[in-house]
């Protein structure tokens, strides 16, 4: 009968690991060999694990068939196989946890990204891994490309990749397109525009480097509105800032109320078709190898995307049942 004092002694001894090769084997002569030892030495390790659990473990006799697992031996090798399946899943986690005590990731965001969405993943990455490094490169869309086909970024995540290329998209959200403007503007009192709604009103726009003029410039080529751009920028928090204090009004791809200093302005959803929506991702080279570090921030970027969009989906289900 094994005893409490047997137990922790076959748990580090190499026994197990022995029988399990002459169970798997069928031969104490094939097992030896696969472990490069003598045979006598893994008879010996199995006689005493025999000894150890107060049983036979096999039935030897002569002849090419001499060596069959009793009863007991059946059920040890299930268990063993079962415990030494589980250890090389703990190996693995190990090694992969080993990867997040240490290394560098380089990402590739839009700006209006490097305010919200980014922050928030990368201050709950570094509660968890604190040793982990990062280089965060803020860029607009077709150059984040071209960072990723050089290799100069792990991963980007942005507004309107275009689909026709070769990268691998871990993650996609269609966002909604509103006009931003300050609370007190006659626009923030309607539940929707179109662009026509924009005739002769002052437009504080992205210029022509972000995709987001790129789009807003088609669907204006399709309209009859005369529209009023008074300042062009790069900048989405200039553009804020500028709608805040009453300058004009602008358009955003989705709503980042909660980031300080932007609270200041309202959001009315733009009906337009060409309008209603762009696409934000999450995505890669897939001849790229990531390091472990670059692929888990790169899943927990993804997490934090479905996340909104269940969000977006529940309030617009909600907004049809009522």
């Amino acid at each position: 009968m094994l005893d409490q004092i047997a137990t922790p002694r076959l748990a580090r001894s190499t026994a197990l690991r022995y029988f399990a090769e002459v169970a798997t084997k069928g031969s104490f002569r094939a097992a030896a060999e696969s472990l490069n030892i003598a045979p006598s030495a893994v008879n010996r390790q199995v006689t005493n694990l025999e000894h150890d659990l107060g049983i036979k473990l096999f039935e030897r006799a002569r002849g090419r068939s001499g060596l069959r697992l009793t009863d007991a031996g059946r059920i040890l090798q299930f268990r063993v196989r079962a415990a030494l399946n589980e250890l090389y899943i703990a190996n693995d986690e190990i090694n992969a946890l080993q990867g997040l005590q240490r290394g560098h990731v380089i990402i590739g965001v839009n700006e209006g990204l490097a305010t919200n969405l980014i922050p928030r993943a990368v201050r709950s990455f570094n509660e968890q891994y604190p040793s982990i490094t990062y280089t965060i490169l803020v860029d607009n869309t077709r150059r984040l490309v071209s960072r990723l086909r050089a290799g100069e970024i792990d991963f980007a995540v942005g507004y309107n990749f275009p689909t026709n290329t070769d990268l691998r998209f871990v993650e996609k959200l269609s966002l909604k397109m509103f006009l931003i403007t300050a609370r007190d503007h006659p626009l923030s009192k309607l539940p929707n525009v179109t662009i026509s709604d924009l005739n002769n009103v002052n437009l504080v726009l992205p210029d022509s480097s972000l995709l987001l003029r790129q789009t807003f410039d088609v669907a204006l080529s399709q309209s009859d509105a005369l529209i009023r751009p008074i300042i062009e920028t790069n900048s989405f928090d200039l553009i804020y800032a500028l709608v805040g204090i009453g300058i004009g009004v602008g358009i955003v791809t989705g709503r980042t109320d909660e980031v300080m200093g932007r609270n200041n302005v309202e959001y009315v959803e733009i009906s337009d078709v060409l309008l209603s929506s762009n696409v934000l991702a999450c995505c890669h080279l897939p001849n790229r190898s990531l390091s472990i570090a670059a692929q888990t921030l790169m899943n927990t970027i993804c997490a934090i995307l479905r996340k909104s969009g269940d969000m977006q989906q529940k309030e617009q289900t909600e907004a049809l049942s009522v």
